[in-house]
């Protein structure tokens, strides 16, 4: 075993047994039998499979003080260097219009449920006023619980003073505990954020949210109007997929520069108190606003030629699988690149002509760019594949 500027490189279990081997004859001589049948063999077996299980052991310590290599429980404690901690299991979100007839506190086990069955219940006591009201809730089950948008209508825990509910948007599925892949990656994004900048420092408390499946913010520091951005001067735009509404407003409310004006359809607001020398508090209402990203459905077209004139194309499969891929807010999609993910479903034919639209009108074969808070989605209904 060596350890130099390379890191830790280990002998094969061969090698080891070679090299007691030689130690054998060196003592006994070099017509000792050290056959597999024999007991001097086996013996130097045993010894040579516990040099080789000390040695792994070792690399796995040396490894487990590196990120990109530690594992589990290791990766778990190098991450508390940076202040972080593996995600744990969670529940999926939605955000749920609630109309009272009257003010009206909600308790915090108040329940709903989707036309499917699924219940769903507020994140805290929430208190309502007269009218519409924006709430987040969670599923009652943890991992990826599914909800369509307009289909949390029904209440479990009755109150007269609520007339309706339903959820504008589809659910923010949950997801199950972070992996090591998944945390190393978390890892080296949240070491680009540590900034000094107010839009980094606001984008990496977002991102570490729990629920929080993407966020982006966009700034106008000029003293005009941003046209193409719709953003007022001096003014941040703030889009977040997931997460609490409660606690985005606290990070922003906190984090954003004074004087920052705040874009957004989502109006919270975040109560600070303050604590005067004789006791009593003043309170200070802090207004924040921002968005959810929109869904954009992307349309594709494509043509398929099969390979040979017995072979057989799956064409569900290559929806599926191009269904399956997730995108980020205001992500580009690249055609050229989709082609990895059509020929994953298969190699019995030859895919060409790939074209992409937002509207099935105007179609484009190279670059489809989203606007700045959609996210792109593709969905197997709008897939279009011709056999050729």
């Amino acid at each position: 075993m060596t350890i130099d500027e390379n890191g830790i490189q280990l002998d094969s279990f061969a090698d080891i047994f070679d090299t007691l081997s030689q130690g054998f004859k060196d003592i006994y001589g070099d017509d000792i039998n050290i056959d597999q049948d024999t007991p001097d063999g086996q013996q130097i077996a045993i010894y040579a499979n516990t040099v080789y299980d000390l040695q792994s052991l070792l690399a796995k310590i040396y490894n487990g003080f590196d990120p990109d290599q530690a594992e589990g429980r290791e990766l778990d404690k190098i991450l508390k260097l940076i202040a972080t901690s593996r995600l744990a299991a969670t529940k999926s979100t939605v955000d749920i219009n609630i109309t009272v007839s009257s003010n009206v506190i909600l308790p915090s086990d108040y329940t709903v449920k989707d036309t499917s069955g699924q219940e769903w219940v507020v994140n805290q006591e929430e208190t309502l006023t007269t009218g519409v009201n924006l709430i987040s809730f969670k599923a009652v089950d943890w991992g990826a619980v599914e909800a369509s948008a307009d289909t949390i209508t029904k209440p479990v825990t009755i109150l007269t003073q609520v007339t309706s509910l339903t959820n504008p948007a589809a659910a923010i599925a949950g997801r199950n505990e972070e992996t090591d892949i998944e945390l190393r990656k978390r890892r080296n994004k949240l070491i680009g954020y540590n900034s000094v900048s107010t839009v980094g420092g606001v984008l990496g408390k977002l991102l570490k949210l729990d629920d929080v499946a993407d966020a982006v913010i966009y700034e106008n520091q000029t003293d005009v109007y941003d046209t193409t951005r719709d953003i007022d001067a001096h003014t941040m735009w703030i889009i977040c997929e997931g997460g609490d509404i409660n606690s985005i407003a606290e990070i922003i409310a906190k984090d954003k520069t004074i004087g920052c004006g705040l874009k957004g359809n989502i109006e919270e607001t975040y109560v600070e108190n303050f604590e005067r020398s004789n006791g009593t508090f003043r309170v200070h209402y802090h207004d924040v606003k921002f968005d959810r990203p929109v869904e954009a459905d992307v349309y594709m077209r494509m043509n398929v030629t099969k390979r040979l004139p017995t072979d057989i194309i799956d064409t569900d499969a290559i929806k599926a699988a191009l269904a399956a891929l997730e995108f980020n807010i205001n992500q580009t999609i690249t055609a050229t690149e989709l082609y990895a993910t059509i020929y994953s479903a298969g190699t019995t034919f030859i895919a060409s002509d790939l074209e992409l639209s937002w509207d099935e009108i105007t179609w484009v074969d190279d670059i489809l760019t989203s606007d700045y808070d959609e996210r792109p989605i593709i969905d197997v209904d709008n897939i279009t594949i011709t056999e050729v």
